[in-house]
């Protein structure tokens, strides 16, 4: 009997020792999983930047959504305004009103698959002459190279008081971005970007309110999507 149960401990002693071994191995591969450092990636978006709009006016009024651009689709090419008056009018004029906008952010790495940074979608109230920036997210993120930033807008609408001008005709009220029979826009940017342990990387999403504000149907009181995109973009803002 003595013999009997001393084998039986030894046998139940293997799984046991067996399981010991498999749970050492699962802890020290997720160790390696976790190991490296982390960053932080921040999110902002404005309602306009006045650097650079008179480029942004010359590429929406002069290409139209079928150009080479990472952001485009094909289309028809969009016709400037009878009394467009060049991209020098937008850099002077402001428009007075406010901008809503519910939008969501994503980042990529090495093809995987798209990491969130927002938290659901973010519904954002900026002024239309002030490009201030507003917070959108911020989330740690591991250290490492970063190839393109996804934008998902589900409403985009601008409040328009006054300063807003097309073909000689003051244009004030609701203006909507129209989002298509899916009722979403998505923009993909392939914007690089290194995140760096307990460095702070920050993204800036430009609207550039007085570029596409300038491109409304002036009966329908909407924006064409394609040109909406074609406008948008995502700058790497400098460190800081």
């Amino acid at each position: 009997m003595i013999k009997r149960c001393v084998r039986g401990d030894r046998a139940r002693s293997r799984p046991a020792a067996t399981m010991a071994v498999l749970f050492l191995a699962l802890v020290g591969g997720c160790g390696n999983l976790t190991s490296g450092g982390f960053g932080e990636v921040e999110v902002v978006l404005t309602s306009d930047v006045v650097d650079g709009l008179a480029e942004a006016a010359r590429m929406a009024l002069s290409t139209g959504p079928g150009a080479d651009s990472p952001m485009a689709s094909t289309g028809p090419v969009i016709d400037a305004p009878a009394a467009w008056e060049g991209p020098a009018a937008i850099e002077g004029a402001a428009i007075e009103g406010i901008l809503t906008v519910w939008v969501r952010s994503f980042v990529r790495r090495g093809g995987q698959d798209w990491e969130e940074l927002t938290d659901g979608f973010q519904r954002l109230t900026l002024s239309l002459q002030d490009p201030e920036p507003t917070d959108v997210a911020r989330r740690s993120l591991p250290e490492g190279g970063y190839e393109a930033v996804r934008t998902v807008f589900t409403r985009v609408h601008a409040q328009v008081i006054r300063g807003l001008d097309v073909n000689g005709e003051p244009v004030t009220g609701l203006i909507r971005v129209d989002l298509g029979p899916e009722g979403t826009i998505t923009v993909v940017d392939p914007v690089s970007f290194e995140v760096r342990e307990r460095e702070t990387v920050r993204l800036a999403l430009e609207m550039q309110s007085r570029v596409w504000l300038r491109l409304v149907d002036v009966v329908q009181r909407r924006v064409a999507g394609d040109e909406f995109r074609q406008v948008f973009r995502v700058r790497l803002r400098p460190r800081g």
